[in-house]
């Protein structure tokens, strides 16, 4: 009988930190954005095609999911030196990423894997779109302050407490 890992076997995956933010899907300990995104895909990559479930810990190095698992995170390492992190994971679940599940590829290059081309393009679309989206508000939010400012505004009338000879303000006085 082979063991189980350990949950929680290092001193940074008990801890919340900048850089492991995130938490595994599987076991809840604390990972990077890369690791987490590698994992997101890697299981809707397994439930859309009624694959065998992800092992306990599978990314770990021999088990059938290690390298699909590994060549996601690296491409994802790499498009969050391009893409803030929001836009990533936002783009993955938008409708741009509908039928991709893998974000890197094998490739004979040195390094083993390459960028997906269509999550690639998918990403910049998203991120694309988004900005236009955001600019449109701008303009529209600039219009209505705009016109918030050309009305004349009417100042309230203070009232100062100070004045009225009450007794509380006999007592402060003194």
């Amino acid at each position: 009988m082979t063991k189980k890992p350990k949950l929680f076997n290092k001193e940074y995956q008990k801890q919340w930190s900048i850089t492991h933010k995130y938490k595994h899907i599987h076991t809840g300990e604390h990972c990077t954005f890369e690791a987490y995104i590698a994992e997101y895909l890697i299981i809707r990559w397994v439930e859309a095609f009624n694959m065998e479930k992800p092992s306990y810990k599978f990314w770990t190095k021999g088990d059938r999911y290690h390298k699909p698992f590994m060549k996601n995170m690296k491409a994802a390492q790499g498009l969050a030196k391009k893409f803030d992190e929001a836009t990533i994971f936002a783009a993955i679940r938008s409708d741009h990423f509908k039928k991709i599940y893998h974000i890197g590829l094998n490739a004979k290059s040195p390094r083993g894997w390459k960028y997906n081309p269509v999550a690639l393009e998918a990403v910049k679309q998203y991120d694309k779109e988004h900005k236009d989206f955001l600019k449109l508000c701008d303009k529209a939010s600039k219009q209505e302050s705009i016109s918030v400012d050309n009305k004349e505004l009417d100042k309230r009338k203070t009232q100062s407490y100070n004045k009225k000879k009450t007794s509380i303000n006999k007592l402060r006085n003194l």
